[in-house]
């Protein structure tokens, strides 16, 4: 790649949950990561940034990284993706999110492409690589080039994904984090929740 990526976190919703905008420097062609809450707010940060979306990715499919989907893309006609394992969890996503919040959520409409591991997603003169890193859910993936990993809910600055539903998986988790880690060896780590950091 000819520059690093620029890259833009906001912590959003009620589960502090971390969403970025990561946009080639020359295009200002634009990824959305987990657009976790408060879709009108990320637009108008694209809109001031002058940003050119072209895609949402999802690294999972629990509601407090999607809440903001729907207004995304009604603003910006782009398509959403999401591991195909996680397709079950984001169709229940909006039924989670009213009973754990206690409130009315908009609807969460379902991806327009299910990845599986391995595409490379480009944007502008950029690209990220999908890792499908299972465990905290049977979906989840990391992102990753030459400078940056971002690890959704498998890997914090300060632990690791939970395991404690019933279609999470311990083991894979483990096998996951190997997987990060030898992706990620000198590359700053942006997590779903909490600070960045580097390995």
């Amino acid at each position: 790649m000819s520059e690093v990526a620029e890259i833009r976190r906001f912590t959003l919703g009620d589960l502090d949950t971390n969403c970025y905008l990561v946009w080639c420097p020359h295009t200002f062609e634009t990824l959305i990561i987990d657009p976790a809450d408060s879709g009108d707010f990320i637009s108008q940060q694209i809109l001031e940034l002058q940003l050119s979306p072209v895609a949402i990715i999802l690294t999972h499919g629990h509601f407090d990284h999607c809440l903001g989907l729907l207004e995304l893309k009604l603003n910006f006609q782009i398509p959403a993706m999401i591991h195909a394992a996680d397709l079950p969890l984001i169709k229940k996503a909006a039924q989670s999110a009213k009973h754990w919040l206690k409130r009315e959520v908009d609807p969460i409409p379902t991806p327009d492409v299910l990845l599986e591991g391995g595409e490379k997603i480009e944007f502008g003169q950029q690209k990220l690589s999908i890792l499908h890193t299972p465990g905290h859910t049977p979906g989840c993936i990391s992102l990753y080039n030459e400078q940056v990993v971002f690890t959704g809910d498998t890997l914090f600055s300060e632990g690791v994904g939970s395991t404690q539903h019933r279609y999470s998986n311990p083991r894979q988790l483990q096998l996951s984090l190997q997987t990060i880690r030898n992706h990620a060896k000198g590359k700053t780590v942006y997590p779903g929740h909490g600070d960045i950091f580097s390995l």
